[in-house]
């Protein structure tokens, strides 16, 4: 698993030199070039903010990790370094200005763009080199609705469990620039079928960066870029009110961001703008959410922060304990939105699942209630020290249908439903995670 982790996305390997580069890129904050490398494969390479360049980097390729291990399509993206001997420039090269002018690109401009960027000690540079994408794109999808080209986009994107779950994701790492133009859709072609594949990019800005980058603020992860609430908590107070970030303490290292677990609270965590299916979100998206977010074991949290070479270990490891202190809180507070058993199976006579609370640690004991229509309890059976629990079923075929809770102290969680056929053949058919 960490193996994969750590190569993520990647079909082919890195960049190799010597790299021509085909278009150069000056304007913004985030200087680069397009380049093909001697394999032919084109690149974009990016050498993040100069302010903030070491960690947009290393964080773009971390954060890329763990989406792609989410389940999310994602570029491939590295850490990348070359020497400026390991540079061609194409003849049929082209730069473009903030006015959208073309002109032919030249070595001047490539030494410009050198010289704004940090070098590493050996005289190389670094930048984070993304693989283009294949297929044709097709702009990025939509926060409500559906596309109107794609036949198969059923769901409307505000009701897409992977959309509004999405908000877990980017809580636990801070990805506080989620936006339509950080996704990107691509028609791609495979196996005689044609399709829309849908790509999450751009995460140099998670982990903090985004509050100490020149377009950012320093608010970021706690409010939108304008927020009405604390815009009027600020004005009521005539300024004395303390904003729950004033205090933190920035890490030492300049390739880690404010990224921290102190005060974390993922229900109240913001991106700098409002994402519109987040606001959608229901107990049980954060519930799917944080059960894949809980999967993460520190050797796979750590397999994705190598990939971002960050500098120096001690950084790294602070980056790694964060991350692990958050995925926790994430834990603590979605599982027992509701009735958290899982990994349902039918052994000969019983019902048996898995109490995710206290198989992660989350929770020392339960007792799983099984109700009756009426909702009264006409079973209870204790949760195993690692979350395991059976329940006796009936051997006799058909198709049945489990009311079930679990009762922690004088805590009851939601009632959840389990649709499962006994018999010669038998089966789960499916969950209610949340009974209406």
């Amino acid at each position: 698993a960490t193996e994969g982790l750590a190569r993520g996305p990647h079909v082919t390997r890195p960049p190799r030199v010597p790299l021509m580069i085909v278009q150069g890129k000056i304007t913004g904050v985030s200087s680069g070039f397009f380049a093909r490398d001697a394999t032919g494969r084109l690149f974009l390479m990016k050498f993040g903010a100069p302010e903030v360049a070491a960690a947009e980097l290393a964080t773009g390729v971390i954060v890329n990790r763990l989406f792609w291990a989410m389940g999310f399509h994602v570029p491939s993206d590295s850490i990348f370094t070359f020497r400026k001997g390991d540079l061609r420039l194409s003849p049929k090269a082209k730069i473009e200005n903030e006015m959208k002018v073309q002109r032919r690109l030249t070595w001047d401009d490539i030494e410009e763009i050198l010289s704004a960027v940090p070098r590493q000690p050996d005289g190389r540079y670094r930048v984070l080199a993304s693989e283009f994408l294949p297929g044709k794109p097709k702009g990025g999808f939509p926060l409500e609705g559906r596309r109107k080209d794609d036949p198969n986009d059923v769901v409307d994107h505000e009701h897409r469990r992977e959309l509004r779950g999405l908000k877990v994701f980017a809580a636990w790492v801070s990805h506080t620039d989620m936006k339509r133009d950080n996704t990107l859709d691509m028609y791609v072609e495979e196996d005689d079928r044609h399709f829309l594949r849908h790509y999450l990019l751009d995460f140099g800005l998670a982990l903090g960066v985004h509050r100490l980058h020149p377009k950012g603020q320093y608010a970021y992860g706690w409010e939108h870029a304008w927020d009405w609430n604390y815009a009027t908590l600020g004005f009521f107070s005539l300024g004395l009110w303390k904003r729950p970030w004033e205090e933190e303490v920035r890490p030492p290292w300049p390739s880690v961001g404010p990224f921290s677990a102190e005060g974390f609270d993922p229900r109240q965590w913001k991106g700098a703008f409002p994402y519109w299916p987040f606001s959608e979100v229901h107990p049980t998206d954060e519930f799917w959410a944080a059960k894949i977010v809980m999967a993460f074991d520190r050797s796979m949290i750590q397999a994705a922060v190598a990939e971002g070479k960050v500098e120096p270990p001690e950084a790294a490891e602070f980056l790694v304990e964060t991350l692990m202190k958050r995925k926790e809180i994430i834990g603590r507070t979605y599982l027992d939105v509701v009735t958290p058993l899982d990994r349902f199976t039918i052994q000969r006579t019983s019902l048996c699942a898995v109490d995710l609370s206290v198989f992660y640690g989350l929770a020392e004991e339960g007792m799983v209630e099984r109700l009756s229509r009426a909702d009264e309890t006409t079973e209870e059976i204790p949760v195993g020290p690692e979350g395991s629990v059976c329940l006796p079923i009936s051997p006799a075929a058909g198709y049945r249908i489990d009311r079930l809770r679990i009762r922690r102290g004088d805590e009851v969680t939601p009632v959840m439903q389990v649709h499962y056929i006994t018999g010669k053949q038998p089966r789960i058919l499916g969950l209610v995670r949340v009974e209406r």
